[in-house]
């Protein structure tokens, strides 16, 4: 049986290596073991992730009236364990994250978070409780794991009923703090309006907040940190990117200049 048949999704990763066709075996396997021999998936498509295939499935569990969304999560590169692990420790400590069904084999079913991408909010409302909310789940992430997330964009955060959740979590590794919060500056300045002035001053409250989680503040050794690890990444985003003006305020960040106004 196949439960997927129907369902046009693409099973390649970003650089077009493809799915180890044992993954969607393992996925029906902890599908009919989780919601019984009976279920139906009502709808399935493919979620934007650069290395892995991630797809919202609608299940129908039985005779219930409505489905039930959930994600699952099948890994092309070889970091199943590293998010496994990172999910369930982060909700043993409290953190939001989605809650994991089931996994085995390369395969994480997980709960569908709704709501808006932190990006998409951010953008939209410019509300600094967005930031200040950021602030605390980084402090806490890193606090539980004693590693920094990595891929920090703010895409893989969803605003959800006045609550803040983390995605994407393959990228964990030990490394310095600074890569993770001078990441989600970037990442604030990277997406449009570009560089804008409140862009600027939402970065810079970001890195307030999280030294006050941390019992420190400011000083002029870690600004200089910061601006240079936010230039650097800019720069790397330029290349890929092939923009410009990227590259042009990454430039410009290096040089110390980063104003609020």
């Amino acid at each position: 049986m196949d439960l997927l048949n129907g369902y046009d999704i693409d099973l390649t990763g970003v650089d077009g290596q493809e799915l180890d066709p044992t993954r969607i075996s393992t996925l029906q396997s902890l599908l009919l073991d989780n919601f019984g021999q009976d279920m139906v998936v009502e709808s399935a498509s493919r979620l934007k992730s650069k290395k892995n295939v991630v797809v919202r499935i609608d299940v129908v569990k039985g005779s219930a009236k409505e489905s039930m969304p959930i994600v699952a999560k099948l890994f092309i590169a070889n970091r199943f364990h590293i998010e496994l692990e990172k999910l369930r420790l982060s909700r043993k400590g409290g953190l939001a994250v989605p809650d994991v069904i089931a996994a085995k084999s390369g395969v994480i079913l997980m709960t569908f978070i709704p709501g808006e991408t932190l990006v998409d909010r951010i953008n939209r409302t410019f509300n600094p409780e967005l930031i200040d909310a950021l602030a605390s789940w980084y402090y806490k992430y890193h606090s539980i794991h004693a590693m920094i997330k990595g891929d920090p964009r703010l895409r893989n955060f969803i605003w959800n009923d006045n609550k803040l959740f983390g995605l994407d979590f393959e990228e964990s590794r030990v490394g310095h703090w600074m890569l993770d919060i001078a990441g989600i500056a970037a990442s604030l300045i990277d997406t449009k309006p570009i560089f804008d002035a409140r862009k600027r001053s939402l970065s810079w409250r970001f890195l307030e907040k999280y030294l006050e989680f941390r019992g420190s503040e400011r000083n002029p050794e870690i600004d200089h940190l910061f601006l240079e690890t936010i230039s650097a990444l800019l720069a790397q985003t330029s290349k890929w990117r092939n923009d410009d003006e990227i590259m042009e305020i990454s430039d410009q960040i290096k040089s110390g200049r980063m104003p609020v106004e």
